[in-house]
């Protein structure tokens, strides 16, 4: 492992469930020695992703860390791309909603944008930056559905993880369900994620290298059939502007 694996492996420990972590405790988890660890927090400070805490011997992420965020945000060119019809989106639903612009993370699904309705009063565990469940809601399996047939067997293990405890995992019949969704062009769940939240999602077909994306939509307040096929209708629409204006770019490059 190189150095910077190592540094990476340490920036992961932080997490919402665990944000301050000591120099002795990450050494331990790392399974690397102590003074290796010294080096590896006090080269991560040096470079503000990480924070000591005065008089406690504990760190915290940096300010670098959200100097990076707002970096990605301006210059990825998916959300850049995304963003103004995501927002377009939201305020023609005439519903409560979120917009949803979510990837393929790792072993995960990440929401990396998303855009409320005005006046939404609603939440949803989708949130920007948190990695989500392979298996669970509209946006992973749309996302799970694009995959070729050796990276999705590759993911099999996860996905029998996920289920555990949940009831029986059978891999032929969830094959079926993302081969239905992937001829649909659309995934519905009701509930599934967050109760009385409906959500839709439809595939992203970005060309840029190693993006598997998804569009969806999380709606509020018991939405009616009426209101899902305007949804549906106008989420289809935005992908195919949003998937039209990166292809362009891809193209102009």
């Amino acid at each position: 492992m190189n150095r910077a694996d190592r540094l990476h492996l340490i920036l992961r420990l932080f997490t919402a469930e665990k944000p301050l972590w000591t120099v002795e405790e990450a050494a331990a988890a790392l399974d690397v020695s102590l003074s290796t660890a010294y080096r590896q927090f006090g080269a991560l400070v040096r470079s503000g992703l990480l924070d000591a805490v005065e008089g406690a011997r504990v760190y915290v992420l940096g300010p670098a860390v959200i100097e990076l965020d707002r970096n990605i945000r301006l210059s990825d060119p998916l959300i850049t791309i995304a963003t103004p019809a995501m927002k377009w989106l939201a305020d023609q639903a005439q519903i409560p909603c979120t917009v949803l612009l979510c990837r393929l993370y790792r072993d995960r699904v990440m929401c990396i944008h998303q855009e409320e309705r005005a006046g939404s009063a609603g939440s949803v565990s989708y949130e920007r930056g948190r990695p989500m469940p392979l298996s669970q809601g509209a946006p992973s399996r749309t996302i799970l559905a694009q995959l070729p047939a050796r990276r999705l067997s590759g993911l099999m293990p996860i996905l029998q993880s996920e289920a555990a405890g949940k009831g029986t995992f059978q891999p032929e019949e969830f094959r079926a369900e993302l081969g239905r969704i992937r001829k649909q062009g659309y995934s519905i769940t009701r509930g599934e994620v967050d109760p009385g939240v409906v959500g839709v999602a439809v595939p992203l077909m970005t060309p840029l290298k190693g993006i598997v994306a998804s569009l969806g939509v999380a709606c509020f307040g018991a939405p009616d059939d009426i209101d899902m096929i305007r949804v549906r209708a106008l989420l289809v629409a935005t992908a195919e502007t949003i998937n039209g204006s990166v292809q362009q770019l891809s193209a102009d490059r």
